[in-house]
């Protein structure tokens, strides 16, 4: 009889985890769209002022006003992302918008993108919703296109308003802002790679959002720890799925919860200062929006090499997670 010893925590991984893999992928436009009203701490709640800035990392945040709709700033991100491209919207074959904050039950948001843009008939175009990691769960979406050859060129799109369904009488108003933006890639012949991994675990009351208030509901403590656990695990795995080590990564671009979570997660992986980007200062947890709008704004894609390693990571709630590793191509 022989005995095997198993990690739970693996096996809980392992039994949730879908992963898949696209060889010649390159990113090639980024672009952002925020609203023009900036809040900070003390207009939100002036009693937390402080311990919102130093505790949480989160100085101010942008929220829409009328008349900026959220499509319009996806739309904004958009027409940026394909200028930076080198494309127009004629050339697009998918539109993927990730957002658990749509301006319309429906139609879709990415349908409404769609016809903003004049894109063509033949590009598809649909929305995926994994809240704070649907984003990521979009990357995987991307990577079975791109696969199976389902076309060129692939506008992907994170986008929330959480204003919208914020609870300003609440403490835990303070941690969310709005935001849009965008990302084009593009499918090559090269030996660049997206590889992703999609993890759930269905059933968790922490963070939701009951059709009759409207307003979200959050345990942070519940939040915060579950994150802190699950971001660096999901790290680690999706690097044994790419076949590479976490000191290969050149950058991190996470989705940004709270400062403790990012120093846990830093502090975790053993990263050096400066490997792992942050936004959450002056942008808050933009949840879909947070992974895109953070690897525009670190304006690093002008510095990566071909070769260099990034990685995508984000958790929503649910629980629903995932983490990407994109080989680099110039």
């Amino acid at each position: 009889m022989v005995c095997i010893n198993v990690n739970k925590s693996l096996v809980n991984m392992i039994m949730y985890s879908v992963r898949i893999k696209c060889n010649g992928i390159k990113l090639s436009g980024t672009g952002s769209a925020l609203p023009s009203h900036t809040v900070n701490n003390f207009e939100i709640w002036p009693e937390t002022e402080s311990w919102v800035s130093e505790k949480l990392g989160i100085h101010e945040r942008r929220f829409i006003h009328e008349p900026e709709t959220l499509t319009s700033l996806c739309v904004s991100a958009a027409n940026e992302a394909m200028i930076a491209a080198g494309i127009s919207a004629s050339d697009l074959d998918c539109i993927i918008l990730a957002t658990s904050t749509p301006d319309f039950i429906n139609p879709s948001m990415a349908s409404s993108v769609h016809g903003e843009l004049n894109a063509p008939v033949n590009c598809a175009a649909f929305d995926i919703q994994g809240v704070c990691a649907g984003f990521i769960y979009a990357l995987g979406l991307l990577s079975s296109l791109v696969k199976s050859k389902a076309g060129k060129y692939f506008l992907v799109i994170g986008a929330d308003q959480f204003s919208s369904i914020t609870d300003f009488s609440k403490r835990d108003c303070v941690f969310f802002g709005d935001a849009a933006a965008a990302l084009v890639f593009e499918a090559t012949e090269n030996d660049s790679y997206l590889a992703v991994e999609l993890s759930s675990a269905g059933g968790s009351g922490a963070f939701r959002t009951p059709k009759n208030t409207g307003k979200f509901e959050m345990n942070s403590k519940e939040v915060s720890s579950y994150a802190s656990k699950t971001l660096p695990e999901s790290v680690k795995s999706v690097c044994d799925f790419a076949e590479i080590n976490v000191e290969d990564i050149t950058y991190f671009f996470t989705h940004q919860p709270s400062k403790p979570v990012l120093d846990n997660l830093e502090k975790n992986l053993e990263l050096k200062k400066g490997v792992l980007q942050r936004n959450i200062s002056n942008r808050g947890n933009t949840a879909g929006a947070t992974v895109p709008l953070l690897f525009h704004e670190s304006k690093l894609e002008k510095t990566l090499k071909n070769g260099d390693i990034i990685c995508f990571s984000g958790i929503g709630a649910g629980w629903v997670w995932g983490s990407a590793i994109m080989k680099w191509e110039c």
